[in-house]
């Protein structure tokens, strides 16, 4: 019995370099495995969060919708106005404001189809009506009877060229999480969302033009000032 105990000793201590080098790979590879799999339940982690957290985010964003409808006052046609109403259809908001509008009289001359753009004024009433509800039906706007000074402009004009409305406005309001948020939406002739760079290049188009800014309600001046807009 002592001889195989010492036999197995010697074993050992012949191996012992064997054994050293095995454990440290043991060792090293049980390390690794258990940092692998700290790292994957980590990013797995990251992953729910960032899921969670875009869920979130989509639950809290409100989605917007502009529409427009037009109401006849009398039989003529002539005398009618512009309304457009401001639908929220997700998350609530409050304190929905219409912060700034620019506007152009769109001309495309006949002779040469050059499109031109002269700025206006007070084009809509940004002073709108709120309805006192977060979602739903929550802004209303119009166009201050805007319709029969266009179509006495546009008659004015028409051996010159064909007219129309481009007009925009910055909207802000307070989202769920209390924070205020700004859009810039096109409303004539299309209705569309545009973005803070288009806004940007607009506002300053619109202000380098300013000198020449119209009012429609001057019919006749305007038209003498179209004819001679260079």
């Amino acid at each position: 019995m002592k001889n195989k105990i010492i036999r197995f000793r010697n074993l050992l201590e012949r191996n012992k370099i064997f054994l050293e080098v095995l454990t440290a790979i043991v060792l090293t590879s049980t390390s690794i495995f258990v940092s692998f799999q700290a790292n994957n339940i980590a990013t797995q982690a990251n992953i729910i969060s960032n899921t969670q957290t875009g869920i979130m985010k989509m639950e809290n964003t409100p989605s917007l919708e502009i529409r427009k409808t037009q109401t006849v006052i009398d039989s003529s046609g002539l005398d009618n106005v512009s309304k457009w109403t401001v639908l929220n259809n997700n998350s609530i908001i409050s304190n929905f404001e219409i912060e700034k509008e620019y506007a152009y009289l769109n001309i495309v001359k006949r002779e040469n189809s050059t499109e031109i753009n002269i700025p206006l004024m007070e084009y809509i009433n940004i002073e709108g009506k709120s309805t006192g509800q977060n979602e739903g039906s929550i802004y209303e706007f119009d166009n201050k009877n805007c319709i029969k000074n266009e179509l006495l402009t546009r008659q004015g004009i028409w051996d010159y060229g064909f007219t129309q409305i481009k007009s925009y406005i910055e909207i802000s309001y307070i989202n769920v999480l209390t924070k205020k948020e700004t859009k810039y939406y096109q409303i004539t002739p299309l209705i569309q969302e545009i973005s803070n760079r288009e806004w940007d290049s607009i506002k300053n188009d619109w202000s380098s033009k300013s000198k020449n800014v119209m009012h429609l309600q001057d019919i006749q001046k305007n038209v003498q000032k179209i004819k001679n807009y260079r």
